[in-house]
Order: C-alpha cells, then sequence, then structure tokens
C-alpha cells in the first residue's frame, strides 16, 4: 500500500500543507484542495473530541456552504458508540449520514448526502475525528492515509491554542501587575546622571551579540544596567533570565546551567533544562560569575565557543543561542593572576566590560534616587507619595552608603515605614541621633543595629570551612550566621578573608 502512486500523492499533498500553518483552520482550503486532487471530495471538517462535555468541537471546516458546525454535545449512548468505532481505527462511508446513530451524531448539521468519517488517534486515545463529504465507500483504503497526517495537524493546532492562552493569561497577570506598581514596563528606571557614560555605552553594545561584564560594588545596580542592554538589544521580546552563580550549590552548577536528565543525579525524577536553554534566543545574566567553581569555569567556556550544552546525564549537544551578561563585585584581573579565575573565561567574558560608579562618588544621584524611592515606597506602602526634604538629602548625602543603591532604597523604605505614611524619618533610620554618620564600617539594612554583635574572624573562617565557601542559600555561611549575605561579603573583604580558597577542589 505504501508503494501505492496514489498513496504517495496524497500523503505528499496533505503534509505540504499541514506544514504550513500550525493552526488548522488556516489551513482548511489547502487541506480540501490536497485531498480533492486525488479523492471525489467536496468538503470537509475536523472536530475536536472533549472528554470532558462528551461533545465534538469543530476546529477547521472548508466546502461546506452556510452549514455551520459548532460544538455537538452527545448523549452518553452515542459517545460509547463513538469511542467505540474510533478506537478500531478504520474509517467509514455512508451513503446518507442518516443511516446509522453514528453518522447522525458525528453531523447532525449536515445536509442528507454521501459522509465518510476517519478516527483520529494519539496513541490509544480518540482525539477527534474527519469528517468528508464525497461518495468514498470505494476508496476507503485511501482515506485511511489520512488518519496519521490529520491526527498531528489537530495536536499542534491544540498544543498552538493552549500555548496562546498561556500567554494571554500571562500577558493579563503581567498587566494587573504593572497596573498595581503604576509602572509602564518591567525594566528597572535608572535615575540620576551618574551613570550618562555607563548608558552611553550601554547603547553602543546593547545592539550587538557581544558578551559584556559589568564591574562594581554590590548593590550598585548591575542588573538594572543588565536589563538595559536587554531591552535595548534585538533580544528584547526574548526571555532575560538571571542566576546567581554565588549561590548555586557547587555539586549542583552543572545542573543548574546546563539541565539533566532523568535519573542524572540525586533527585533527578524528570528531565530539566538548565538556564541556557531557558534563556535560547535571549539574555542570560550571570550575577556574581566569579563565585563559580574552577570545573564550571571550563564548561562555561566551552559553552561560550561553541554555542551547545550537554544534560548532565544526556548524550547529545543542544544549540543554543544566548546572549551572556555577566556581572562580579570581585578584583576579577587578581583573581586571573592568582590562578582562581581562568584566563581564557576572563577574555571571553569581558569583550566590553562597564565599570560602574559607587553611590559615594555620585553624590548628585542621592537627591534624585531618593526622591524616586520615596516615591515608590509610599505609593506602595501607604497609597500616596512621600517626597525627602531637603535636611533629608543633606543626611543621605553625608552617609558612606556601603552598600550603595541597594541600601538607599532599605533605608528611604525603612523611613517611610518609621514616618508612618506621614513623612520620611531619615534620621531614625540612618542609625540614632548622635552617630556618625560618615563611618564606614556601617552595615546596611536591617542589620544596623546589630553590627556590634558581628561574629569575629575565628567564627567567619570556622563557618566558611563548615560551609565549603559557600555564602548564599539555605546551606551557606550568611543563613548559618543569620546576616545578610552581601553584608557577609563585605565584611569578609574588610577582614581580607578570600572565602572562595575555602571551597573544595
Amino acid at each position: 500500500m505504501s508503494r501505492d502512486p496514489a498513496v504517495t500523492e496524497l500523503l505528499c499533498d496533505v503534509l505540504g500543507e499541514v506544514c504550513l500553518h500550525l493552526d488548522i483552520a488556516e489551513s482548511a482550503q489547502g487541506l480540501l484542495a490536497a485531498v480533492a486532487r486525488t479523492l471525489p471530495v467536496t468538503g470537509l471538517a475536523v472536530r475536536r473530541w472533549d472528554p470532558v462535555r462528551s461533545a465534538l468541537d469543530t476546529v477547521a471546516s472548508a466546502g461546506l456552504g452556510d452549514v455551520a458546525l459548532g460544538r455537538a454535545a452527545l448523549p452518553t449512548p452515542r459517545a460509547d458508540e463513538l469511542l467505540r468505532w474510533a478506537r478500531r481505527g478504520a474509517p467509514t462511508a455512508w451513503r446518507a449520514q442518516g443511516e446509522t446513530s453514528l453518522g447522525r451524531a458525528l453531523a447532525p448539521e449536515w445536509p442528507e448526502g454521501p459522509l465518510a468519517a476517519v478516527p483520529l488517534l494519539d496513541g490509544p486515545e480518540v482525539v477527534g475525528v474527519l469528517l468528508l463529504r464525497g461518495a468514498l465507500w470505494e476508496h476507503l483504503g485511501l482515506v485511511a492515509v489520512l488518519a496519521e497526517p490529520f491526527a498531528h495537524a489537530l495536536a499542534n493546532d491544540h498544543r498552538v491554542h493552549q500555548l496562546r492562552s498561556l500567554r494571554d493569561a500571562a500577558e493579563s497577570d503581567r498587566q494587573a501587575l504593572l497596573l498595581r506598581l503604576e509602572r509602564q514596563g518591567v525594566g528597572a528606571t535608572i535615575v540620576g546622571d551618574g551613570l550618562i557614560d555607563v548608558m552611553r555605552r550601554v547603547a553602543q553594545v546593547a545592539p550587538t551579540d557581544a558578551p559584556v561584564l559589568v564591574l562594581g560594588e554590590t548593590g550598585s545596580g548591575k542588573e538594572v544596567v543588565a536589563r538595559a542592554i536587554h531591552e535595548r538589544s534585538r533580544r528584547a521580546k526574548a526571555p532575560f533570565l538571571r542566576v546567581n552563580c554565588g549561590a548555586i550549590p557547587t555539586e549542583l552548577v552543572d545542573s543548574e546551567l546546563f539541565g539533566h536528565e532523568k535519573g542524572a543525579v540525586t533527585g533527578a525524577v524528570a528531565q530539566r533544562k538548565g538556564w541556557f536553554e531557558r534563556a535560547d534566543g535571549g539574555t542570560l545574566f550571570l550575577d556574581e560569575v566569579a563565585e563559580l567553581p574552577p570545573a564550571a569555569q571550563v564548561r562555561l567556556l566551552r559553552v561560550l565557543q561553541d554555542g551547545t550544552v550537554q544534560r548532565v546525564g544526556g548524550q547529545g549537544q543542544l544549540v543554543v543561542d544566548v546572549r551572556i551578561v555577566a556581572a562580579t563585585h570581585r578584583d576579577v584581573a587578581s583573581m586571573v593572576r592568582a590562578g582562581t579565575f581562568r584566563q581564557d573565561l576572563w577574555y571571553r567574558i569581558s569583550v566590553f566590560p562597564l565599570a560602574l560608579p559607587a553611590l559615594r562618588e555620585r553624590p548628585g544621584d542621592i537627591g534624585p534616587l531618593a526622591a524616586h524611592f520615596a516615591d515608590q515606597a509610599g505609593r506602595r506602602l501607604f497609597g500616596r507619595s512621600l517626597i525627602p526634604s531637603g535636611a533629608d538629602i543633606v543626611r543621605l548625602r553625608a552617609w558612606d552608603w556601603p552598600g550603595n543603591v541597594r541600601e538607599l532604597a532599605a533605608v528611604i523604605e525603612r523611613a517611610a515605614i518609621l514616618g508612618n505614611g506621614h513623612g520620611l524619618d531619615v534620621v531614625t533610620a540612618l542609625g540614632s541621633p548622635g552617630q556618625d554618620v560618615r563611618g564606614a564600617e556601617r552595615l546596611s539594612g536591617a542589620t544596623v543595629e546589630a553590627a556590634a554583635d558581628a561574629p569575629d574572624r575565628a567564627e567567619l573562617e570556622r563557618t566558611l570551612r563548615r560551609c565549603r565557601g559557600r555564602i548564599e542559600g539555605p546551606f551557606g555561611a550568611a543563613a548559618a550566621l543569620g546576616v545578610n549575605p552581601h553584608t557577609l561579603r563585605s565584611r569578609l573583604r574588610r577582614l581580607g578573608i578570600e572565602w572562595g580558597t575555602y571551597r573544595p577542589r
């Protein structure tokens, strides 16, 4: 049968039309023309079986004139009859649709005339039926050939509509969130003039696909700049995904970045896509890239060179199209000289480095940033905007800001809460009135009062050894000590403790 020229011609014609459109309704006329070149057919309809409602829903039709094929709910006896017939998998033709109860159930709206029906199956499951108008009882061998291509077309159509529904639901959620936040988009806002030179360089590199390395202290806005690069690139409508390399346990780095096959690692009960696969077509922001262990650096270099990844436990290479933006607060050049960061990876990710100034280096931005954060905090917490006073700005500009913009945002939100929505209590938010606001040893956020109780060097080293150099995450040193990870890193740097040396080699 497969060598019959008529079968080959019919399959080629139908499959050609199926491949043109994922939405089967768009290809209905072309499918009818393709079938009619071989079979005496004047009309067709594809109906999807809904097992929940015991109903047939028309998803495509052509050549039926004004006949409206909508939803047809079947009584239980006819539904059972339909399923028994469909599971046999053989097409049926009638000289008149009213010859049997099944014929009447399949096309109750059709005028009397010859009818053929082809069951569409996905494995053992009934997914629908193909209805053909024409005298086909002498051509059932050829009609049977249509089952597979039309079943694939129906499956593709179903998946497309599912994806559209998910996309519409996600867009509705996005719009609702933006409405609540009173924002027009999800990109972070860049406030002040201190980053004008940086943003000029962002505009230069964004249209390209060159890897970018963003350098700057913790909290200085590296992710904001990474998002700005993505939003100004040709990938703006594709995913922007962020992964904190410092928060991934060493033994899970490969699985997180590159994915794994079922059973490849402990607890891998299903296949999992890694961050590179999920960011395909878009931008992957590798935050704290200098925290990656040496073995992961080698595999990351291979991905950047070849554009392929291999899942843990997988056999084949997967091609990915991902733009890399990396960031770190570490002195990577010194790490390269010390041998803790690969020189070839450094050259690969630093094609276009961007250095962000610390907030204390751009004091002119403190006022605009404080006003921006006060407006956001006031609206979110109390439903009205708050405005910092001139005295507030003077106090804020006198602070050293070891936590940079992130610390400023936290201080402003704390000041709004302390002010009960009537204003900003910046004095209390920064610390007690008698404290010297120029103290460079201050901790940011909620740990201001706990600075005196910070762990000593010996305890820090014991904790790092126990946590194997890990800072973030449920098993990291920050969680063990009960402090903010960024605060812990800042203190380790001040004490000259290199936490990477505590990681297993």
